[in-house]
């Protein structure tokens, strides 16, 4: 563990205390208890001291974790059961959720969960309180505002603000285009809307529900991320490896930044630097005029979390934390192309599709193929690529274990 002062990426000796087991992913670091929570390669949820060096396990067989707006730990194991890290004080909830979630979100003082289930439900659950259940149309993106009192779902002619604990009817907003993803502003007041065949992005405000303004870009966006602040949006086009800049008080593109897409990079860390990968390394911008300002040499193939917290001692404005990702296996397959990056195999398809769609949200190039023999799985794959070098690249860059797969081998 190493961290890093932004906006110039300098190292901060000392300031990260303790070591990670092989990682799949960064979870998050809750700057008032100074805990780091990450998932282990054998899928443990584990909270790291980082100002003392005590490294506790949360949970074990973990299949969803995530961190709430006040700092507290949501994490699910394959049995359904809830564990959480509030204030250092951990908790396992007396009732499992109805289902094994796809995806979750910590809210004010509960979950919101999507469950692996056809047709999709959405459960709003707290451990003192029965848990409120909506049921989701098939498909398409979710995003939640930041305290999870709203959501907004795309579907095939435009985006459904629901409720997840039952106060108020569902709203929905027509579109002409077909909504491809959906993020909130950190106020909750907007939600942007990239379409799947239309340049740009609709604005939906949240009060009014109606299209109130547009975004302009060259084409369709893939993937788009939101400032912590509100002031930048990142967007991906629909084809090449690169990050829009967007403007979001003028609505105007400042440009765009070469980088791969994974699920916690690129984007806009607590002081405003937009950070990204290239290559090997770890590359600070100011966003502003795309200038760059800070860079970590060997970065790129590590796992990042973007952080307010402060080390003792005071170091700065803000912190970035740093640990290696595992390791993956080594493979045995054959000549090269077409390969792919597989990341799951499961006999359950409405479950593989779930990971999928969540791939694709974080800016990958996801799908599932389907089984070849009855005893073959529904394989979660990232690709084709034509290389062993360019599926290995990918590879490395999603934090999580991976295997290069090759059809008919």
């Amino acid at each position: 563990m190493r961290g890093y002062r932004l906006p110039g990426l300098a190292e901060v000796p000392g300031a990260v205390r303790g070591k990670l087991p092989p990682l799949r992913r960064l979870v998050g670091l809750d700057p008032e208890t100074d805990l780091l929570f990450a998932v282990t390669q054998k899928r443990e949820v584990v909270a790291l001291d980082v100002a003392g060096g005590r490294l506790d396990t949360v949970a074990t067989a973990v299949e969803q974790a995530a961190l709430g707006p006040d700092g507290t730990l949501y994490a699910v194991d394959e049995k359904r059961h809830v564990f959480t890290v509030a204030r250092r004080v951990r908790l396992a909830w007396p009732q499992p959720l109805a289902g094994v979630p796809r995806e979750l979100f910590g809210a004010d003082q509960r979950l919101v969960a999507v469950l692996a289930q056809d047709p999709p439900k959405m459960i709003a659950a707290a451990p003192d309180q029965p848990p409120a259940t909506r049921t989701l149309p098939p498909g398409g993106d979710l995003a939640a505002t930041r305290w999870g009192d709203l959501v907004a779902v795309a579907t095939d002619s435009g985006v459904l603000l629901m409720d997840p604990i039952d106060r108020r009817e569902p709203t929905f907003v027509r579109l002409e285009d077909h909504p491809r993803a959906v993020v909130f502003s950190p106020s909750g007041h907007r939600i942007y809307v990239a379409r799947r065949t239309g340049p740009g992005l609709a604005v939906i405000d949240r009060y009014e529900r109606q299209e109130i303004d547009g975004v302009a870009l060259p084409t369709p966006a893939a993937t788009i991320r939101m400032d912590p602040a509100g002031r930048w949006l990142l967007a991906r086009p629909s084809v090449g490896d690169s990050a829009w800049v967007v403007d979001l008080p003028t609505r105007t593109l400042v440009g765009a930044v070469a980088t791969s897409w994974s699920v916690e990079l690129p984007a806009i860390g607590p002081d405003g630097s937009l950070l990204v990968r290239q290559r090997n390394d770890l590359v600070a911008y100011r966003p502003d005029s795309l200038t760059e300002i800070g860079r970590v040499a060997g970065g790129g193939a590590d796992l990042w979390t973007l952080t307010t917290w402060r080390p003792r001692g005071g170091y700065g404005p803000t912190v970035v934390a740093e640990a290696q990702a595992a390791t993956p296996a080594a493979d045995s397959v054959g000549p090269e192309g077409p390969l792919y990056v597989q990341v799951s195999t499961s006999q359950n398809e409405s479950w593989s599709s779930g990971l999928a769609q969540q791939l694709s949200r974080a800016g990958l190039a996801a799908k599932v193929l389907p089984p070849h023999t009855p005893d073959d799985g529904y394989r979660v794959v990232l690709g084709p690529y034509t290389t062993r070098a360019q599926a290995e690249e990918i590879g490395r860059k999603l934090g999580r274990p991976f295997w290069i797969y090759q059809p008919n081998q």
